[in-house]
């Protein structure tokens, strides 16, 4: 978003975990003032915790109505409610014109024909018509003004207008509400420096929330920040964004002699160039957007239709068109002398040959950035850069050209092609991540069964030097490799998650190739987890089957609810869903932007067998009961109010139409991408009644920001047979302009079934396969909470590996009454909601957090 706002420590603290810090001073107040506060709160569906209600009661009035306002403004801004949610059709559910074709004509003919101080073209009624700022003339007999929140004609927002007329309230929700604890933090310096710890240990690149907590934690503890530094930070982005970041607002000579002992590669030193100049570090390409100008007709009314109505020929406009490019480069700052000495120092210090490999992997960048470092002018002094950047450039400054270099990646290559599997091992022995991620390719090659034992034992003693996320996803990945996969998915490296799929036209491996591999596996992980703190017990919930553990999650959307992509949670539906729709253009040099929500339904086939979108409001059934309805479609989102969009899924009469699938879609149609505007998310509300409020904070299930450039975004489809929400969370291409479900409805039934098949399928871990792991390695009492509760013990002188093979055949379990029975001691606790009530000391996932304050997050358990 364009937007340069930071949200702050205590904010992210509240919004995140659900504790706040509060130090009472002054006269306590009367109890009324807290009990305001308190309902005030459950309006968006929180209640404060006994501890922090106690604590408040201990404020002054003032501090009350201070926190009452940050808490309430925090909280909303989390779910998506502190913006003006006004739709087109403000008394949406209800004034829907049924017909969206009788109504795409009137605007048609109004549009081409109607003019000031004639009579409605329609009615033929005289003084009722009204001319709004956009230019367009309208009745407000054949278009009611209390019911329009923009210009009925072109769906445009307006100045104020005699045709605009107040409407009644609407009604509040009627929805049931899970309530949100708010917890009584320990100290905001404690606390803040816990979470930097856990993102610092992180073992995969970041999401978009975990990113701005880090960099929130960097600009607010900057001095304390360096004391806090682990001895390592194992993803690289994450050392560029913490100095970087540092750099950005200290003395970067200062931050870069620190930074020395995390910065092991050239890439380091580019991605702290990167943070430094503003952008994430990630090193990914960077959208520009260039206007280009085009004739076209107006809008979408197009056709001969229009030439016929109109009094004189029509001619083509002149519109601006934004077209996205991709390029490798960054606004880079301004890099002192003795700064790029500094950096080029870094450079100098490391190995020639893996100096210039690493740059060659980004070479676009690094001939950029060393229009900034001017390498050559310190040539005698940092002669290996010099000859980096020489090949880099292929030529030097004079004009010579580089000699041909042949990398690491350059003989791997070479010796797969070859099927030279001792090559092959030689080269990536010293490099045992790329091992694990080769791992598959390798076997493949190999053509006796002593070439698959060597290639299993080289991997074997290579183990423990793999990362954790690594191992985790190989060993989900390898279980499945003993047979042909129903489709092959691949997520290449990007800011948007796009997927690429074909047919499974791999060799399947053998199970006496795999077996020892995935032995190998386990053993490490249950080793590595029995080396963290242990609890007495631990409980897991057997519905995080079907939540994915995260993978990918630089592409991930920021949401309110961290669902990692592949998940599928079951909804609780009772009659209507509520999907919504926000965003605002820039203040300044803003295009108007328009993006459309949709709903296609999809039978159990894939179908189509219903629409609701902008070219048909309504679907219903023969009889006329209401399936779907759109609240309109806005085609501009004006600072600082935006625009809001609503459709409503009825779901029984949507089952009774044979739809199985209700696909929800976002299609930037025309303007800005989501990326350059002011905001932009939309999510899933839940509604016991078709007559709630425009938006609800208490009904919102999901609620997610928006990435990316153009095309289709595909984040969920709600299986309405068996109430199953499928988090797909990924954007196709599409076409610069003119997105719907109708021209992308192909798209929607290839990708959509595809990949709910792989996820379905295994081929990815699941959180409750991840928490048997760390059961087994750190308790010694395990319980499974599902449609009965389950509880293991370990036995006197069984091994870690044989619990949790116990664990995973469900023998010898004993059923009880109560998770943690009368024991007062911390609990490990894997929890799809955070409906149990844990000692102090717990340490807590809630996917659903509720009435849990968490301690980690998914990506915790892969540190």
């Amino acid at each position: 978003m364009t937007s340069t706002q930071r949200i702050g420590v205590r904010e992210l603290l509240l919004a995140q975990r659900g504790v706040a810090f509060v130090e009472p001073s002054g006269t306590p107040a009367q109890d009324e003032p807290l009990q305001a506060a308190e309902l005030e709160l459950a309006e968006v569906g929180y209640v404060l915790s006994s501890r922090l209600r106690e604590r408040l009661a201990h404020c002054s009035i003032e501090q009350l109505v201070e926190f009452r306002a940050w808490a309430l403004a925090t909280l909303l801004q989390k779910l998506g409610g502190a913006h003006a949610h006004t739709p087109l059709f403000r008394r949406f559910p209800e004034g829907i014109p049924p017909d969206t074709l009788d109504l795409w004509w009137r605007k048609v003919l109004v549009h081409f024909a109607q003019a000031p101080g004639q009579p409605c073209l329609s009615c033929r009624r005289v003084g009722t018509t009204h001319v709004l700022s956009c230019g367009h003339v309208v009745c407000d007999h054949c278009f009611d003004g209390s019911n329009y929140s923009a210009c009925p004609i072109c769906e445009h927002h307006v100045g104020p207008s005699s045709f605009f007329k107040p409407t009644s309230p609407i009604s509040a929700s009627a929805t049931r509400t899970i309530f949100k604890l708010i917890d009584l933090g320990t100290t905001l310096s404690d606390e803040a420096r816990a979470l930097f710890s856990s993102l610092c240990a992180r073992k995969q690149a970041l999401s978009p929330d975990d990113r701005q907590t880090l960099v929130a934690l960097v600009e607010l503890f900057p001095s304390d920040v360096l004391s806090w530094l682990p001895p390592e930070i194992p993803v690289r982005e994450n050392v560029a964004l913490v100095f970087g970041t540092l750099a950005q607002r200290g003395d970067p000579l200062e931050i870069v002699e620190r930074a020395k002992p995390f910065m092991t590669t050239a890439t380091d030193v580019l991605r702290f160039i990167a943070v430094l100049s503003g952008t994430d570090g990630s090193l990914q390409r960077e959208p520009r957007a260039l206007e280009l100008e085009r004739s076209e007709m107006s809008g979408r009314f197009l056709g001969a239709t229009a030439t016929a109505l109109s009094p004189t020929p029509l001619h083509p406009t002149r519109n601006t068109l934004l077209v996205r490019v991709q390029v490798s480069r960054f606004k880079t700052a301004k890099l002192s002398r003795p700064l790029r000495r500094a950096l080029l120092g870094v450079l100098e210090s490391m190995s020639e040959a893996r100096l210039t490999e690493d740059m060659l992997r980004h070479r676009s960048f690094w001939v950029w950035v060393g229009e900034f470092l001017h390498p050559h002018e310190y040539e005698k002094r940092f002669p290996r850069v010099a000859r980096a950047f020489r090949v880099v450039r292929k030529q030097a400054p004079d004009g010579t050209v580089a000699p041909a270099f042949h990398g690491w990646n350059g003989q791997l290559e070479r010796a797969t092609q070859a099927r030279d599997v001792e090559r092959a091992l030689a080269l990536l022995t010293d490099r045992p991540g790329e091992l694990a991620r080769r791992l598959d390719q390798i076997l493949r090659i190999s053509t006796t069964d002593a070439e698959r034992a060597r290639v299993v034992g080289t991997f074997t003693a290579k183990v423990s030097a793999m990362g954790t996320p690594v191992l985790v996803n190989l060993r989900s990945h390898l279980s499945q490799r003993d047979q042909k996969a129903r489709i092959r998915v691949y997520w290449p490296k990007g800011k948007l998650a796009r997927c690429v799929n074909s047919a499974d036209e791999r060799v399947v491996l053998s199970r006496s190739a795999i077996e020892p591999a995935i032995a190998a596996i386990e053993a490490e992980l249950l080793l590595r987890f029995s080396q963290k703190q242990p609890f007495a017990v631990c409980v897991i919930d057997e519905a995080l089957r079907t939540v994915t553990v995260p993978f990918n999650e630089r592409t991930a959307s920021k949401s309110a609810v961290s669902l990692p992509r592949g998940t599928r949670v079951t909804l609780s539906i009772s009659h209507v869903l509520r999907l919504f729709l926000h965003w605002c253009e820039p203040q300044k040099n803003g295009h108007e932007t328009d993006l459309d929500l949709s709903v296609g339904l999809f039978d159990a086939v894939w179908r189509q067998v219903g629409v609701c979108s902008y070219y048909q409001l309504q679907s219903t059934l023969e009889d006329g009961t209401l399936i779907a309805q759109s609240a309109g479609d806005l085609r501009d989102a004006p600072w600082p109010d935006g625009a809001s969009e609503f459709v409503d899924v009825h779901t029984a009469a949507a089952r009774v139409a044979g739809a199985r699938y209700a696909v929800m879609v976002v299609n930037a149609y025309a303007g800005m991408p989501f990326s350059q505007l002011e905001r932009a998310f939309a999510g899933l509300m839940l509604s016991e009644s078709p007559l709630a409020r425009h938006f609800d904070p208490k009904a919102v299930e999901l609620k997610f920001d928006l990435a990316g450039e153009n095309g289709i975004y595909l984040p969920l489809v709600v299986d309405l047979h068996q109430g199953v929400l499928h988090w797909l969370d990924v954007q196709s291409k599409g076409k610069l302009q003119l997105n719907n479900v109708a021209t992308s409805k192909a798209t929607i039934a290839k990708v959509c079934p595809e990949l709910m098949a792989y996820f379905e399928s295994g081929t990815r871990t699941s959180m409750f396969e991840l928490g048997l792991l760390h059961a087994a390695a750190r308790s010694a009492r395990v319980v499974l909470r599902g449609e009965t509760l389950s509880e293991f013990e370990r036995e006197p002188g069984e091994s870690i590996a044989a619990f949790y093979r116990r664990l995973r055949t469900r023998a010898d379990g004993n059923l009880v009454q109560q998770a943690l029975g009368n024991t007062s001691q911390p609990a490990l606790a894997l929890l799809f909601r955070g409906d149990l009530d844990l000692p102090n000391g717990s340490a807590v996932y809630a996917l659903f957090r509720d009435r849990v304050v968490p301690t980690l997050s998914a990506s915790d358990l892969l540190s």
